[in-house]
């Protein structure tokens, strides 16, 4: 595979960064797809003359990344993927917090993590080509290819409600190199979740068409936000589309014809952490003894001994003159504060 030097062109760099969002729901899921823990790589080095087709489509629960190229004529190119799913929903896995609307400890699961990295260069030139298969007719009457230049990716997470889109098609000759980064990071109770999704694109293409758009839309379930393909039959709020109307960013940019183009597009979104209230001591809410907790050691062992007495009774053991505990509950003169 041919290395090079991208030159510098016109840029268009986009961020946005959102705070303060707490996103959690069965509906922001990758429809059908189950979250199995899972780590998978990829690398592909590939030159030659003829006719090449390339399809890869790499799934978590809540990120998608498409990846589909072909055409006829000289190709060189290189790629690598690597997805994981990081964590996944778990009974197991859990913390408590309490509801500040209602004052009652609440059981909070702990998100499915996951992420998808994609990188590809590429010096494709098309040209049309034939092969002959095997030694019957096809040997005698070689089959043509005369495909053009098409090279797709999408990259999409479905907690976000976001993607981004790049599509070459019809192309005589592409060169360049496209990096795609996709991260859902769920909250938790002591650590900010994370969305991210970028898409770094530098593309020469030669009498053909590129497309390149985005999409980031409302991604939360919210009865006030009108609906759009309400399901009548079955009625329920996973049939309900949200913000595909009026969207909160739509890029659409088309080119046709010979483009250098360099773009880069990037969306950061915090998930912030579960915020909750709490007395100066937990018993305030409730019974001290009776707070919900995987370890109920670990979380509260420091406070214990305040509600079991252990603590007023290594304090009393240190006082001299001794404090004879069974005659008297409060200090005895040779205690109190004189002014």
């Amino acid at each position: 595979m041919r290395r090079y030097i991208v030159g510098i062109g016109s840029a268009l760099i986009l961020l946005l960064i959102t705070a303060s969002l707490s996103w959690a729901g069965n509906w922001d899921f990758n429809p059908g797809q189950e979250a199995v823990k899972h780590k998978h790589d990829v690398t592909s080095d590939v030159s030659g003359t003829g006719y090449s087709m390339e399809y890869m489509k790499v799934n978590t629960n809540n990120l998608s990344m498409l990846e589909y190229a072909h055409g006829s004529g000289t190709m060189d190119y290189a790629d690598i993927l690597n997805s994981e799913q990081k964590t996944i929903v778990s009974g197991e896995s859990y913390y408590w917090i309490i509801d500040l609307t209602t004052g009652q400890w609440v059981k909070k699961y702990n998100s499915a993590n996951s992420v998808i990295t994609y990188t590809k260069q590429y010096d494709n030139i098309q040209s049309p080509t034939a092969f002959a298969y095997g030694t019957g007719w096809y040997a005698s009457h070689p089959v043509d290819y005369n495909s053009l230049l098409k090279d797709k990716n999408e990259a999409k997470s479905y907690q976000e409600s976001a993607s981004m889109h790049r599509q070459i098609e019809y192309a005589r000759a592409v060169k360049g190199d496209i990096a795609i980064e996709i991260n859902c990071t769920g909250p938790n109770d002591v650590a900010d979740g994370k969305g991210f999704l970028k898409m770094k694109i530098d593309d020469d293409v030669t009498q053909g068409t590129l497309h390149i758009g985005e999409l980031f839309t409302m991604p939360m379930y919210n009865a006030n936000i009108p609906k759009y393909g309400y399901n009548t039959k079955t009625k329920k709020s996973s049939d309900l589309k949200q913000g595909w109307k009026d969207s909160i960013i739509e890029i659409d940019s088309n080119y046709v014809g010979d483009f250098h183009i360099q773009k880069t597009m990037t969306l950061d979104i915090k998930k912030s952490k579960s915020t909750w209230g709490e007395d100066w001591l937990p018993c305030c809410s409730g019974g001290f003894f009776d707070i919900p907790s995987k370890n109920f050691n670990a979380d509260f062992g420091s406070q214990k001994g305040i509600f079991d007495c252990t603590c007023r009774n290594t304090s009393i053991s240190t006082m001299k003159p001794k404090w004879n505990t069974t005659m008297a509950q409060f200090p005895t003169a040779k205690y109190k504060n004189v002014p």
